[in-house]
């Protein structure tokens, strides 16, 4: 099942790129070798921070209980990379399957105003 992300823009985004499955064997001697366990990359992340009205706020809070959490897929739409050249949206949205990693912080800043967190992790699901 995958949710809709909301399609509010971040205020500031930070990607971290996934890793290989490798693995590395060292002898006695100290000589190694590296092996190689797949093909693509998971578990990227993505943390968005957000400066929302609580309209907004209630329809990220949907979108996490919809997704049951850290349960379910995420679909995200465009507005989460705005301001990102195509090249790295492409390379950002094709990171698997993206879900929450934890659950969104919010902090109130104002009356009607909070800062929210949002940690996502792309998974390589079977």
């Amino acid at each position: 099942m995958t949710t809709a992300f909301p399609a509010i823009c971040p205020t500031s985004r930070t990607f971290t790129p996934g890793d290989y499955a490798t693995k590395r064997f060292t002898a006695i001697n100290g000589a190694g070798t590296t092996r190689l366990y797949g093909s693509k990359p998971f578990d990227s992340k993505l943390q968005l921070q957000f400066l929302l009205n609580d309209s907004d706020l209630q329809s990220l809070l949907s979108c996490w209980n919809d997704a049951y959490g850290t349960y379910g897929t995420l679909d995200l739409p465009e507005n989460v990379l705005v301001g990102v050249s195509e090249d790295v949206q492409n390379e950002i949205a094709s990171s698997l399957n993206w879900r929450w990693a934890e659950r969104p912080s919010v902090q109130s800043v104002l009356p009607g105003r909070s800062r929210v967190t949002v940690n996502l992790v792309a998974t390589l699901d079977v």
